[in-house]
């Protein structure tokens, strides 16, 4: 099972951290695979598309990790809000479509 946690501060995401395997499927796991398509198309989205700078580590072992800074403008933290708010709605979609695989986690900062 892949455990998806989101971190808020004031409302806004600022960190996730994505852990395990879905094991959907031996061969064409597509619920590993669509959490990572969502969870990167989002970092690229950040760091490429908005110019924002960010922080994230993944290892071979299904972690990954990514955080933005804490010295962020409330406009540059609106418009990251709206890539990572999709990435959890999508995210939520895929939880409540395969529950087995899915888990999602909102720890307190």
């Amino acid at each position: 099972m892949v455990k998806v946690s989101f971190f808020k501060k004031d409302g806004y995401i600022v960190k996730f951290e994505m852990k395990g395997h879905a094991e959907f499927s031996e061969e064409n796991d597509i619920v590993c695979a669509a959490l990572s398509a969502v969870a990167y198309s989002t970092i690229n989205g950040i760091e490429n598309v908005l110019g924002l700078p960010c922080g994230y580590e993944t290892d071979d072992d299904g972690y990954l990790f990514f955080v933005l800074p804490d010295d962020l403008d409330d406009e540059s933290l609106k418009k990251a809000s709206i890539l990572l708010d999709t990435m959890y709605l999508f995210i939520s979609d895929l939880h409540k479509q395969h529950p087995e695989n899915v888990a999602i986690l909102e720890p307190e900062v």
